[in-house]
């Protein structure tokens, strides 16, 4: 992810402060939108496969750990998060600003966590309200975090996925 030491200046890059920031206040706003207007468990269709639907996740993606004791899930999220939010931030500070895309997927994936962060700080759960299906099949509800981590992790795997680069191997001598 970077081959140098770590820096502040760029894990706190003011582009990228601002993609963390843009994608939190997105976050937070397209929830509280959801909790003032809507019960739990109501929603509309946007399209015949899309629906705003207000649910809780008191969860990890996909619902993982949502009936687990609320003891379990604050020990567990909280050394989880503690730990990402770190990693995070480390692989900001030294990735170099000219691996544009790296960062931008860092970025999403940090807006995002620290939007869920607060919701289950604030909350003890998640408000989730996308929902897509298409017949039988339903994925599970997410939220705005949750698109900018999905976005950002498919940044970061097509960033790293060779694509055909041409690789010139030594032989050993």
């Amino acid at each position: 992810m970077g081959n140098q030491n770590f820096s502040w200046k760029l894990a706190l890059n003011p582009l990228h402060l601002w993609i963390v920031g843009i994608i939190f206040v997105l976050d937070q706003l397209s929830k509280y939108w959801i909790i003032w207007t809507m019960r739990i468990g109501e929603g509309f269709f946007v399209l015949p496969f899309f629906e705003i639907t207000h649910i809780k996740n008191k969860g990890a993606a996909f619902g993982i750990f949502h009936n687990s004791s609320p003891m379990f899930r604050i020990i567990f999220f909280g050394i989880v998060t503690i730990v990402c939010l770190y990693l995070l931030i480390y692989w900001l500070g030294t990735t170099p600003l000219s691996d544009r895309w790296q960062r931008i997927g860092l970025s999403l994936i940090l807006g995002g966590a620290i939007g869920n962060l607060k919701d289950r700080i604030i909350f003890g759960e998640v408000t989730d309200f996308l929902y897509i299906h298409y017949g039988d099949f339903y994925w599970p509800a997410f939220n705005i975090a949750d698109a900018a981590i999905s976005g950002g992790v498919a940044i970061i795997l097509l960033r790293v996925i060779p694509w055909g680069r041409s690789h010139k191997y030594r032989k050993a001598s």
